[in-house]
């Protein structure tokens, strides 16, 4: 497998990735890559990409605009609409390679980009799969995810914390 430095373009400004290409002939799967809050592809990102083309896929790894290799000013810009703009891009560009089938594109995300490839992938429901590792999702919706009670006790909770916090009390415990 070869690890291949391209960029691509992102609503004009471009972005890099690595492509990895496997060994095996024809049009084969796609799994996108990138990283969750200000990662970029260096922080191994590699590691998941190369066993994802040794079990015979491509992958493509990249960062998102102002983030590493990739143009955009500022730098280390969080910008979550970008983001998504940016997998949009990513997901345009390997469609459109020879050798990609276009119908089997994944998504794969951990943390921040977890949550971006869900949302991503609800936007284009032609994308074949999504792996999400620890998604971070809207907050209140976390909040939320263990019921109406749960979620007001947290909320109250953290109320309490903030107001304890003001007044130097110590934090509220949870009991859990």
């Amino acid at each position: 497998m070869d690890r291949k430095p391209i960029r691509f373009d992102s609503h004009g400004t471009r972005c890099a990735a690595w492509f990895f290409e496997c060994d095996l002939p024809g049009k084969r799967p796609c799994i996108v890559l990138a990283h969750g809050l200000a990662g970029i592809k260096e922080m191994r990102i590699d590691a998941y990409a190369e066993r994802f083309a040794a079990a015979g896929n491509h992958a493509l790894a990249f960062d998102y605009r102002h983030f590493g290799e990739s143009e955009g000013a500022p730098r280390q810009l969080l910008d979550i609409a970008k983001q998504h703009q940016d997998w949009h891009s990513a997901i345009k560009f390997a469609r459109s390679q020879p050798n990609i089938d276009p119908e089997l594109i994944v998504l794969w995300g951990s943390s921040l980009s977890g949550g971006h490839v869900i949302a991503v992938a609800d936007q284009d429901r032609s994308v074949a799969a999504v792996i999400s590792q620890v998604p971070h999702m809207l907050g209140l919706t976390s909040g939320l995810a263990g019921g109406l009670f749960s979620g007001t006790r947290l909320t109250l909770h953290a109320i309490a914390d903030v107001f304890a916090s003001l007044i130097g009390a110590a934090a509220t415990f949870l009991g859990w």
